[in-house]
Parts: structure tokens; sequence; C-alpha cells
């Protein structure tokens, strides 16, 4: 994490709004606008916020969810605009109508939305680190349930009776649980 934020004015911000903007309305690959973005930031500390999102970005997150990991900076107004701009395939606009926000409160210095004492809450994140703990998780369980089927059957191989139901039971929740950490894992992607 970068060291010593000091203050990002609204000036600053408006600026590589506006710049971040226009390099993604010009359909620049996101790893080289975040290049870009850093050659022309003159503070030192956005360059080392933008070189810590790039390595978000080059991790997988989304640029909101890395964002959000600088609540001092960004505000949680603009994470949430980031992250719907991502979701809607409209982030050169939505970074132009940051850019206006931001434009329109430069008589005051720093935007009171960001705070400088903390964290903020992202289901994003959070989801984003629980992902594969729910998908091993159902196909722990699934396997579990199949394998116990395919021992209870193997046991009693050859008697079909009614009382004899809880083996199908297990082999159809097991596959059902199966299907389930297969759907949200292609989900989660």
């Amino acid at each position: 994490m970068p060291k010593g934020a000091g203050d990002v004015t609204n000036a600053e911000m408006a600026l590589l709004c506006r710049q971040f903007g226009s390099l993604v309305h010009a359909d620049i690959n996101i790893l080289e606008v975040l290049d870009t973005l850093r050659s022309q930031v003159d503070k030192a500390y956005l360059r080392d916020v933008i070189d810590h999102v790039r390595r978000d970005i080059e991790m997988g997150r989304t640029l909101a969810t890395a964002f959000s990991r600088y609540p001092q900076t960004f505000s949680p107004f603009f994470v949430s605009m980031m992250r719907q701009g991502e979701l809607e395939g409209e982030l050169d606009k939505v970074l132009m109508t940051l850019a206006e926000h931001f434009e329109s409160r430069l008589g005051s210095e720093v935007d009171p939305g960001r705070t400088r004492d903390g964290g903020v809450f992202d289901l994003e994140s959070l989801m984003s680190a629980l992902r594969y703990i729910f998908i091993w998780g159902f196909a722990f369980l699934s396997a579990i349930c199949i394998c116990a089927a395919a021992v209870w059957f193997a046991v009693n191989f050859g008697v079909f009776q009614s009382a004899w139901l809880a083996p199908y039971i297990l082999l159809v929740s097991g596959v059902i649980l199966l299907l389930g950490a297969v759907l949200f894992s292609r989900r989660a992607r």
C-alpha cells in the first residue's frame, strides 16, 4: 500500500478522471491506460496508487475493487460509479461524469465524501475472497455424498427394497451439489 497519501484535491481527481475517460474511450487496453495515467500524474502518491491498481487488475480484480482499496482517495460514490460503468460497459462515460462531478466541487479542496480513517466494506471483494471456499465446499460435499452412496450401493448390491431409498437420496443430493458447484464457479468468473 502506498504511504503518505496527503490530500488529493478535487482538481487532481477531475483531471485523473478526464484523462482516464479519454483513454478508455479510445479503446486502449486498460493496462496501457493505467501506464499512461501513471506517467501523466504529478503526485507521487497517485502514481503509487495507480501502480497498485494495475497490479490488482493483472490479478483479475475489477477496477472498482482495486480502487476501493484506497478509501482515503476514492470515495464510495466513486467506487460505485466505477462498478456501474464496468457492468454496463460505459466506463468512459462514467469517468467523464465523475470528472464533471469533481470539477463542480473545485471550491472545496478535498471531496468531503472521501474518508481519511478507514476502509469501506466491499461485498464484491468479500465474495471474490470466499468464491473458492464456496466452490470447493460444494464440490467436497458432493464428492462425499456420491462416495457414500456408492459405498452404500456396493454393500447392498442386488438388494432393492423401499427401505433402501437413502442411497438414492444421497446420490441425487451429491449430483445436485456438484452441479451447484459447477454453476457457481461458472457464474463467479
